[in-house]
């Protein structure tokens, strides 16, 4: 009983959590991507930890679509040294990314739970955007 009491009150928390991370700074329109997870999130079967990673992996999808966008966009505008050193950048950071996904799947979260699924999806959605912010700073408007 008490076992369940923390985990629903921890799927609380995370949906929380969601919800402050994807809402967009004051006076920014929210970004569609956003917006499409957090009414994903608001679905009835979301409130459930397959549910969340569901709508989490689609957000990843398309912040993942996005990233390939801006980074085509971005080497496009380049000069050849900066090209150069953006794709060795960009090569760089999938290696941690397929790093940190071997990672996120060992042993170690065995004893979590299945909530774990949600935070690691989490981070995972979260280090993506980053990337996407970070490469639009390349471009000649800086973003």
């Amino acid at each position: 009983m008490e076992h369940s009491r923390f985990a629903k009150t921890l799927v609380i928390c995370v949906l929380v959590l969601l919800s402050v991370l994807s809402f967009p700074a004051l006076g920014a329109d929210p970004d569609p991507l956003d917006t499409a997870l957090d009414a994903c999130l608001a679905k009835p079967e979301a409130l459930s930890t397959p549910g969340m990673v569901e709508c989490t992996d689609e957000a990843i999808r398309a912040w993942d679509k996005r990233l390939n966008e801006v980074y085509k966009q971005v080497l496009a505008g380049l000069d050849p040294k900066s090209r150069e050193l953006v794709h060795a950048s960009q090569r760089r950071w999938v290696a941690f990314r397929e790093a940190e996904h071997e990672a996120m799947g060992g042993p170690w979260r065995q004893d979590r739970g299945t909530i774990i699924r949600v935070l690691t999806v989490n981070a995972d959605l979260s280090a993506i955007k980053e990337r996407v912010h970070e490469l639009q700073l390349y471009r000649p408007e800086g973003g």
